[in-house]
């Protein structure tokens, strides 16, 4: 069996292929050609999705696309950003899209596993959602995941199974847990806002070991990719802070400096989102890191 997979060169990319690689033959799609042989163990193939030129030569023998290709979420979100973050997103589906359909009489594709995240639900303290929630999406990030997922549905068009990992709160060696580990090791970490906001998080092992259950128990539809015991905020930095045997006193930053400093972006620190994996775990997915001390340690140990 083959993947094509896009993002490859990210944590959740790397992740994927490291574990992939024993079982799959694998291509990657980048927008730099200076890393067309950056990863050993998979085919390197250039794409452009701002110009519309993708090299169709990376769907040769292809059963399976990895979607995870997007611009980081974290850069304060301009105008600019904004375009690039839905540009990223969308465009880049919409050219994969277009190029199986040009090839539809001899491409070999079965699947399309694209990455899509929680925070297309609404932020809520008190609601615990599944991928049956009702969606109405009113802000930038919940219409950008929105309109993401629903530029994948056009596959079904080909008569290809597509399968949307609503993601969480990833844990591995760098990202938002990199960015923590350095001000916990200063003795400088604490919540933000109220400290209360659901974190639903995955340990990368975890996701990435879903994205490959997704193709070989030939799932479809939308499953939330999240452990099964979130937590709030301040309950995370404590633990943190405990595993890095460091102290944990300094006051929440405040809501509003948050957004003074980081504008709209903020909503990605203060917002709270309680999600369920039932449909994920009822389909026979085992957790490796089910509980959060584990999947800390494991990363920051």
């Amino acid at each position: 069996m083959k993947l094509l997979i896009t993002g490859a060169t990210g944590g959740i990319g790397t992740r994927i292929i490291e574990i992939a690689k024993t079982n799959y033959k694998i291509n990657f799609l980048t927008t730099k050609k200076s890393k067309l042989k950056s990863i050993k163990s998979a085919k390197g193939f250039f794409w452009d999705p701002k110009n519309n030129f993708i090299d169709e030569e990376c769907f040769d023998g292809v059963d399976t696309i990895i979607h995870l290709s997007g611009e980081k979420i974290s850069n304060r979100w301009t105008k600019k950003t904004k375009l690039k973050l839905y540009d990223s997103r969308i465009l880049s589906t919409k050219l994969l899209y277009n190029s199986v359909l040009k090839l539809k009489s001899i491409h070999k594709i079965k699947s399309f596993i694209c990455a899509s995240a929680i925070g297309i639900y609404k932020s809520e303290f008190q609601k615990n959602y599944n991928v049956k929630s009702k969606l109405i999406p009113s802000n930038f990030l919940e219409n950008l995941v929105f309109d993401w997922e629903r530029s994948s549905f056009n596959f079904k068009q080909l008569g290809i199974r597509v399968v949307n990992l609503r993601i969480g709160l990833v844990f591995y060696n760098g990202g938002f847990l990199k960015t923590i580990k350095t001000f916990g090791k200063a003795g400088l970490l604490s919540s933000f806002a109220s400290g209360k906001q659901g974190q639903s998080w995955i340990h990368i092992n975890d996701l990435a070991q879903i994205f490959l259950f997704s193709i070989e128990n030939k799932l479809e539809g939308i499953y939330n990719a999240v452990s099964p015991k979130p937590v709030n905020q301040d309950q995370m930095m404590r633990l943190i802070s405990k595993i890095l045997k460091r102290p944990y006193f300094f006051p929440n930053i405040p809501e509003y400096i948050l957004k003074l400093v980081l504008g709209e972006m903020s909503q990605i620190l203060i917002s709270s989102h309680w999600v369920s994996c039932d449909k994920i775990l009822k389909k026979g997915y085992v957790f490796m890191f089910p509980e959060i001390d584990n999947a800390l340690k494991d990363i920051l140990v």
